[in-house]
């Protein structure tokens, strides 16, 4: 019966069953034929899995980053940006990275960022005499930083997935974000053409002045101050990431619709229509996987899984290469979520009983998402971006590779250096 089981979720899967409902249907078949259970257990346990404060979190910070995406409030901070940097080889490259990652830690949503930053960033790139591959592959890279740079939908997940705190979770991901941006930034100056000395020229040269720059951070600080805000009272315990997810939809409405007035009752209706979307993907793929985790529970699977593993000898390094290799592969063929959700229940016990330290194992994870997200043939970055900048997904491939090279080394670096990712939460607890 739990092979039966087992092979029945493969097959709806296969046959392009939405997998929320290929875990259910397997969940019900398992749960009914292995283990006998009552009716009443399925919709208590569903229902169950979705009855989380934290997840509480996931609507609140999706509403409030497309709300900043879509309410008009990415001129302000491009501006602050680009006055420092757009007048330099690179520079406007670079200005883009920059921009991702402020709108990653203001939205925590590869496509919220996505959406936020190229209306802006790719006719300015344009103009500039950048192509529009370059354009696509720099932003189809740039924009899975939402991922990693808190707060973070996929932390949360995370989190709920683990019981790690989210808090903690979010805190970790800011220096290898950072590094991860920087590390983009300095390919994009390196591929970056000659400045077009013309068009710079042509410009308002007053733009690049000290003036205009304080100018434009006075504006533009208003939506600058949101990741602060957040992460603020969430370190300082003045917050729950829940409590702090609320604060930041009411904050990003009254800045976009008050302070800059950029608002549009379409732009709402677009932003609540982007997060209802994305949340009910969540709030439905939570519960399947925790109900599909019952009978593979029940089976001692996580568990014999983890006795293997354990008997291999191999070390916590070993075990987080393998798991890596195995979300690469993944990520070529799945979206980031589905992939958490399937395989994350069963290997933990696996990585617990190596000693692999789970905020560490967080960022691996995240970044081997980050990847997945720009490797074909799903690659839902790749073809979003493709899409929005007009250009071959094949030619926005081949421009993203030297940032996908660049990542890898990055994932090798984590590894390998743990203290990177854990430095800040080690420092926040001491």
């Amino acid at each position: 019966m739990l092979a039966a089981g087992l092979l029945l979720t493969v097959f709806l899967f296969v046959i392009g069953v939405p997998i929320w409902v290929a875990l259910t249907g397997g969940s019900m078949f398992l749960l009914f034929f292995h283990i006998s259970t009552n009716a009443q257990m399925i919709p208590l346990s569903f229902f169950g899995g979705i009855d989380s404060f934290t997840l509480m979190a996931c609507p609140f910070f999706l509403i409030a980053g497309n709300v900043m995406a879509y309410g008009g409030t990415s001129p302000y901070i491009y501006n602050v940006i680009n006055s420092f940097f757009g007048r330099k080889k690179g520079g406007i490259a670079f200005t883009t990275v920059l921009m991702c990652m402020i709108y990653a830690a203001i939205t925590g949503s590869t496509l919220a960022t996505l959406s936020g930053v190229a209306t802006i960033a790719v006719p300015n790139m344009l103009k500039q005499g950048y192509s529009k591959k370059f354009c696509g592959g720099l932003l189809a890279v740039c924009a899975t930083l939402g991922q990693m740079i808190p707060p973070s939908v996929y932390m949360i997940i995370y989190g709920t997935l683990t019981q790690e705190n989210a808090g903690t979770l979010f805190i970790s991901g800011i220096v290898p974000g950072c590094i991860c941006g920087l590390a983009i930034g300095a390919v994009a100056f390196l591929k970056s053409p000659e400045i077009d000395v013309e068009y710079i020229n042509s410009l308002d040269q007053s733009y690049f002045s000290w003036g205009s720059r304080g100018k434009f951070f006075l504006r533009g600080l208003g939506a600058l101050m949101m990741p602060v805000i957040v992460l603020g009272g969430i370190y300082s315990g003045l917050a729950t990431p829940t409590e702090a997810g609320a604060f930041a939809v009411i904050y990003g409405v009254l800045i976009s619709v008050f302070g800059y007035r950029t608002m549009t009752s379409k732009g709402l209706v677009k932003a609540m229509k982007e997060s209802a979307t994305t949340n009910s993907m969540i709030f439905m793929l939570v519960p399947a996987s925790l109900l599909f985790a019952i009978p593979l529970t029940f089976a001692r699977l996580p568990q014999q899984l983890g006795e293997y593993v354990a008997s291999l000898g191999l070390s916590g390094t070993e075990i987080i290469i393998a798991v890596t290799i195995l979300y690469l592969i993944l990520g070529c063929f799945l979206d980031s979520l589905p992939i958490m959700f399937l395989t994350i229940p069963i290997l933990l016990p696996s990585l617990q009983a190596a000693g692999v330290n789970m905020i560490h194992f967080n960022i691996i994870t995240i970044l081997a998402m980050q990847i997945g997200q720009v490797t074909p043939p799903f690659g839902v970055s790749l073809y979003v971006t493709s899409k929005v900048v007009g250009a071959p997904m094949v030619d926005v491939l081949k421009e993203a590779l030297p940032y996908l090279f660049v990542l890898v080394v990055c994932l090798i670096l984590f590894i390998y250096f743990p203290q990177i990712s854990l430095f800040l939460p080690q420092l926040m607890l001491s």
